[in-house]
């Protein structure tokens, strides 16, 4: 009886053992085949991106070359511009029976000129000469009754910003002399000339390294003291001096192309 139990012990000893060890055998076979896997698995290089610099050789040009850019030189420009002049024209008469007659300020009109000059190192600023012309009617009763020819010399200078930029806004002050002269086949003629004080401002666009195109207004105050009399003319239907005019400032919107060499 005692060997029975010994013999069963014993087989349940040695079934035990086959199974632990058949299932240590899975489990290191499953890490060594793990470990293969892994061994063979060599990961490639870390990915790296590099920049790719614009050069001449690979036909690439710099964002930056895209935009004209002012050096470190001065550079002179001519320009043409034109645009809409409106002026602020006083006109008095009064007649022998001292009756004041006032017309009308004359209608805005166009008008039309050039600039010379030189922009500064770095194109952050400009200096140059206009010359424009234009010229304007008075009305009395809807029957025009006079004529005025304007004609400007200005000496302007301007700041100009964002000038590594191809839209440039700018704003400036002008100084120069004014000839204004009025003829009515009425009240005889009449000339009035003097110095000028202004301010303009605008935006410029560089087209390329040398173009530029621009838009702008200009506010131009005569700088007039007094007044005198026109000189009349005799006629039979000339009156005799008792007529002032000044003519007081001058507002402009023009557009303009300049070209820099």
């Amino acid at each position: 009886m005692k060997q029975d139990e010994t013999d069963r012990f014993m087989n349940k000893t040695l079934l035990a053992s086959v199974l632990l060890s058949a299932l240590f055998s899975s489990t290191t076979f499953a890490a060594e085949e793990l470990s293969t896997e892994n061994s063979a698995y060599i990961p490639s290089e870390p990915l790296v991106l590099e920049p790719v610099v614009a050069t001449p050789e690979n036909g690439l040009s710099p964002i930056e070359d895209e935009v004209p850019k002012f050096d470190d030189t001065m550079h002179y420009f001519v320009g043409l511009t034109g645009g809409m002049a409106d002026m602020s024209f006083s006109l008095v008469h009064t007649d022998k029976d001292k009756n004041a007659i006032s017309p009308s300020s004359p209608d805005a009109s166009g008008f039309a000129g050039a600039d010379i000059g030189f922009y500064t190192a770095g194109g952050n600023g400009r200096v140059y000469y206009s010359y424009q012309k234009m010229s304007g009617e008075s009305e009395f009763e809807n029957k025009k009754i006079a004529d005025t020819d304007v004609t400007l010399h200005l000496l302007s200078a301007d700041y100009i910003f964002l000038a590594d930029k191809a839209i440039n806004p700018f704003v400036g002050a002008h100084v120069g002399y004014m000839i204004a002269e009025t003829t009515s086949e009425q009240y005889g003629s009449y000339k009035q000339s003097n110095p000028v004080l202004g301010i303009q401002a605008g935006v410029a666009w560089r087209i390329s390294d040398h173009l530029t195109t621009e838009i702008g207004a200009r506010q131009t105050s005569s700088q007039r003291k007094k007044q005198t009399d026109w000189a009349g003319s005799k006629g039979e239907d000339i009156v005799y001096p008792n007529t002032q005019s000044d003519l007081k400032s001058i507002t402009t919107f023009y557009m303009s192309a300049n070209y820099r060499f």
